[in-house]
C-alpha cells in the first residue's frame, strides 16, 4: 500500500443544477490514513459529493485538494490518486463476469504493469475469502461492495472512496465492512465513505453529515444531476 498521503481538504464546495443544489456548504478535512463517513439520506446529495471528492465529478464553488494537489489546477493527477468503489450506474461491477474474471478485466486496463498479477493478491486486503469462480451477479451485499472497493485500490492509490457501506447490508454485516476499512487505515489508505445511518459516526475519524432541506444540503439526486457531469 501507499504511504500515508491521501489527505482531503475541502472548502464551501457546492454543486447546483437548474433543480437546484445537489450539496452546498460542504468543508471537509480528513487527514491521511483516517476514515472518514459521509451520512445522509436519499436527495441529500451524498453520492455526488463523494464522486466530487474522488474527483470524478466537478463542484461549481469551493475549493478542494487531495494531497495538496489542486483539484481545479491538476485534476487528473488529483484523480490518480483516488480509488473509487462500485457506484451504481457509474462504475457497475459485471453481473455477468465472475470474481476471478471480473478482477483479471480490471488489471488489464491498467495496463502492462499489472499483467501479472493474481487476483488473490487484489482482493486480499479486503475479502481474502471470496470464491473467485462465483458469479458477480451471485455475491451477496457485504462481498459485492468488498469486491468493488478492492478493484478500485488496484494501482494502489493512497484513498479509497466507497459508497453505501449501510445501503443492502445488516448492521453486523456494515460492521464487517466497516472493520475492513479499518484494516486500510492500519496499511496507511484514507477511506472517505458514505452511509444512510447517521449512527454510524461514531465508528469514524471524521464525520459529515448532509440532509435534505439543511446546510449543506441538495435538492437533486446523483440521476438528476446527469452523467454528463462525470470527469
Amino acid at each position: 500500500m501507499s504511504p500515508a498521503t491521501g489527505d482531503i481538504s475541502a472548502r464551501a464546495l457546492g454543486l447546483r443544477t437548474r433543480s437546484g443544489w445537489v450539496y452546498r456548504d460542504v468543508d471537509l478535512e480528513v487527514p491521511g490514513g483516517s476514515l472518514a463517513v459521509v451520512t445522509g439520506p436519499a436527495r441529500s446529495g451524498k453520492s455526488a459529493l463523494l464522486l466530487t471528492l474522488a474527483g470524478r465529478m466537478r463542484a461549481g464553488e469551493g475549493d478542494l485538494a487531495v494531497a495538496g494537489i489542486d483539484a481545479r489546477r491538476r485534476p487528473h493527477s488529483m484523480r490518480r490518486l483516488v480509488g473509487l468503489g462500485e457506484f451504481r450506474g457509474v462504475n457497475d461491477l459485471d453481473d455477468t463476469l465472475s470474481v476471478g474474471d471480473q478482477v483479471m478485466a480490471e488489471l488489464a486496463l491498467h495496463g502492462r504493469r499489472w499483467r501479472g498479477a493474481r487476483a488473490a493478491a487484489v482482493l486480499e486486503p479486503l475479502c481474502p475469502t471470496i470464491d473467485h469462480a462465483t458469479t458477480v451477479r451471485d455475491l451477496g451485499a457485504t462481498e459485492r461492495l468488498l469486491l468493488g472497493a478492492a478493484l478500485g485500490l488496484i494501482g494502489g492509490p493512497p484513498l479509497l472512496v466507497i459508497d453505501e457501506i449501510d445501503g443492502d447490508t445488516t448492521p453486523e454485516e456494515t460492521g464487517a465492512v466497516l472493520d475492513a476499512l479499518r484494516r486500510l487505515n492500519e496499511a496507511g489508505v484514507t477511506v472517505v465513505a458514505g452511509a444512510l445511518d447517521p449512527g454510524l459516526a461514531p465508528a469514524a475519524d471524521v464525520t459529515l453529515a448532509l440532509t435534505a432541506d439543511g446546510s449543506p444540503a441538495g435538492t437533486a439526486t446523483l440521476e438528476e444531476v446527469g452523467l454528463d457531469a462525470l470527469v
